[in-house]
């Protein structure tokens, strides 16, 4: 993916994500106070989850917010399932959610100078047989993430 994120970013210049902080978004929450970290860990628990994996082939940019992705053509019905099913368990706990249609995006350049993207980008497989909620840290660097919960949890042997 970091390889992918080089090759678009010499196409829409800007900076390249680092390859330690590459994810796929599920549900944005912005700033969440330390006291309702457990309402979010609840969510997560309740989301209906299954593992999955789809193709990362295609690569765009947001103009609005010079950002350049890639993603899978088509965004597989076991992901937008559990986007769904996390956003319904964060709703019922009060978090707002984006209302828009969920777009299946890697963020590959910040600051990009968004132009149509020609790259012919080999197909990576992205298999995820979990999902993380993350805390995230801004330093002069960028975004750092630390990760607080994980699910499916994994039983302690």
């Amino acid at each position: 993916m970091a390889q992918h994120g080089r090759e678009v970013q010499r196409v829409v210049g800007g900076k390249a994500t680092r390859e330690e902080s590459i994810h796929l978004t599920l549900a944005f929450l912005g700033d969440v106070e330390l006291d309702r970290i457990e309402d979010v860990r609840s969510a997560g628990g309740r989301a209906q989850f299954q593992p999955l994996a789809f193709t990362v082939d295609t690569a765009g940019c947001w103009g609005h917010n010079g950002v350049a992705w890639v993603a899978p053509r088509v965004t597989p019905a076991p992901l937008l399932s559990l986007v769904a099913s996390l956003q319904a368990a964060l709703l019922e706990r009060g978090f707002r959610v984006d209302e828009r249609s969920y777009a299946a995006h890697v963020t590959v350049v910040r600051k990009a100078r968004c132009k149509p993207i020609a790259v012919k980008l080999a197909p990576i497989e992205w298999r995820a047989d979990d999902f993380v909620l993350v805390r995230s840290e801004l330093d002069e660097e960028g975004s750092r993430y630390t990760i607080i919960d994980r699910w499916p949890r994994t039983p302690h042997v």
